[in-house]
C-alpha cells in the first residue's frame, strides 16, 4: 500500500475535471490551474504515445516541480516530497492500483 512509501503528501481524484482530495495533508495550490495542468499534460502525453506508437495506451506521467514530485495514472494524483519518496516503488504501486486501496 501506498502508505508504506516514504514522502507522499496528499492524494487526489480526478473526475470530470475536478480533484477531490482522498487522504493527506492540505496543499496550498490552485487545484482549478492544476486540474488544467494535468488535461494539458495528458494530452500531449497521448499525442507523443501516438506518435512513438506505444502499443498500450497513455495511462499518466510523472513530474518534478521544484522539491514537488507529481505522479498521475488512471485518474488518481498524488503528491509527493521529491526528495523523500522512493519513486519506484511509488509509480509500480499506482500502476497496480494500490492508490484505490489505499483511499
Amino acid at each position: 500500500m501506498l502508505d508504506n512509501i516514504p514522502g507522499i503528501i496528499a492524494i487526489f481524484r480526478f473526475r470530470e475535471g475536478k480533484l477531490t482530495k482522498i487522504q493527506g495533508q492540505d496543499i496550498l495550490i490552485d487545484l482549478d490551474k492544476l486540474s488544467n495542468i494535468i488535461i494539458e499534460n495528458m494530452r500531449i502525453g497521448e499525442n507523443e504515445a501516438k506518435e512513438l506508437k506505444f502499443l498500450e495506451s497513455f495511462r499518466g506521467f510523472a513530474m518534478i516541480l521544484d522539491d514537488i514530485g507529481v505522479v498521475f495514472v488512471d485518474d488518481y494524483l498524488v503528491i509527493t516530497n521529491a526528495k523523500k519518496t522512493n519513486w519506484d516503488l511509488l509509480i509500480k504501486a499506482i500502476l497496480k492500483g494500490e492508490v484505490i486501496r489505499s483511499g
